[in-house]
């Protein structure tokens, strides 16, 4: 055996292995062409950690307005390289590529995207008709497709549901399949309206009967409006017997920073219904507008343009400060 300052480099003449020893520690070993550190039996081309795999360290520094990158190449030289990993100082940002294409990236603030023609910040400002991809911008999680399906939901094995949706934790409604059928479980179908004058009316509640106006809904930002050919406008039905009912009043929107005076109103499936103070409901009751906002039952049971739902129990909900109260019902696809 040879050796070259003692307790720092070897070479083992036996088999020409070749160990960088600094502290008599056996730190880095080049054995048969692999490097071991803190591994003497090395199996890999370059094998980082102590025998039992606990302490794992690789770090890759440069300065800080540069980046740090791995690569991976294809045998061909620098101009090879197939796909990188690399970490950016400027916006603190992960990038993953495939194909010299960065195809993902995770950002400092915990949003991330994956494209299938490079990275981007957000979908919404994304208009590429080539576009596949998937963003997550920190509280929602948005998908872009172009010409074909978006989202893929497969249940395999039995029927059951494909959606949960839920909120703070408890399961509110569901979408679920069944044989050839597909059912959207405890829910209705709703539209967006505004008031005439684009106000919100602390006076309209949950339930409350709305109906039809001429005037349509108008959202403008920056002195560009939307487009809108089918959302119109709405009020408190003020008519009994009221053949123009739009629906029941859900809630304002308050998720929107730019339109704050937007109202939810069912048309269609499960909700309830404002009744006033004094009138008796009985399950399976039609129901009409009652001129007031409120709802009473039909005289016959006939199913009506004026019938807006039909009763499905008596079970009150919730009773306002005028007395009138919310119960179950089905709004017939007003």
């Amino acid at each position: 055996m040879s050796e070259i300052k003692t307790n720092k480099i070897s070479s083992l003449a036996s088999n020409n292995d070749i160990t960088i020893d600094p502290d008599g520690t056996g730190d880095t070993i080049i054995a048969s062409g692999n490097v071991g550190i803190g591994n003497a039996s090395p199996p890999e081309m370059l094998s980082v950690g102590d025998t039992s795999d606990t302490n794992v360290r690789l770090r890759i520094t440069s300065s800080t307005s540069g980046s740090g990158t791995i690569q991976f190449g294809d045998g061909t030289g620098a101009s090879g390289y197939r796909g990188y990993i690399n970490y950016t100082h400027s916006d603190d940002a992960l990038a993953f590529a495939t194909s010299a294409t960065e195809r993902m990236r995770i950002k400092s603030d915990g949003s991330w995207a994956v494209s299938t023609t490079g990275y981007f910040d957000s979908l919404q400002n994304d208009n590429s008709s080539s576009e596949r991809s998937m963003f997550y911008g920190g509280t929602y999680l948005a998908i872009s497709s172009y010409n074909d399906t978006t989202m893929v939901l497969n249940r395999q094995g039995n029927d059951g549901t494909l959606i949960s949706f839920r909120q703070a934790g408890s399961t509110e409604g569901t979408i679920s399949v069944s044989g050839s059928t597909v059912s959207y479980n405890g829910g209705h179908l709703s539209r967006w309206s505004q008031l005439t004058d684009n106000t919100r009316d602390a006076t309209i509640v949950k339930g409350t009967v709305m109906t039809n106006l001429d005037q349509m809904a108008e959202w403008t930002k920056d002195d560009v409006t939307e487009d809108n050919e089918q959302l119109n406008c709405m009020a408190v039905s003020s008519v009994e017997g009221d053949s123009d009912v739009a629906g029941v009043f859900v809630n304002w929107d308050d998720d929107d920073e730019d339109y704050t005076a937007d109202m939810n109103v069912a048309m269609t499936g499960d909700m309830v219904i404002r009744i006033a103070s004094g009138t008796t409901v009985a399950r399976g009751d039609l129901l009409m507008s009652a001129g007031d906002g409120t709802a009473k039952p039909q005289d016959d049971d006939i199913v009506r343009s004026k019938t807006i739902a039909k009763v499905t129990s008596t079970n009150v909900s919730h009773t306002y400060d005028d007395g009138s109260y919310l119960i179950p019902c089905v709004l017939m696809a007003c």
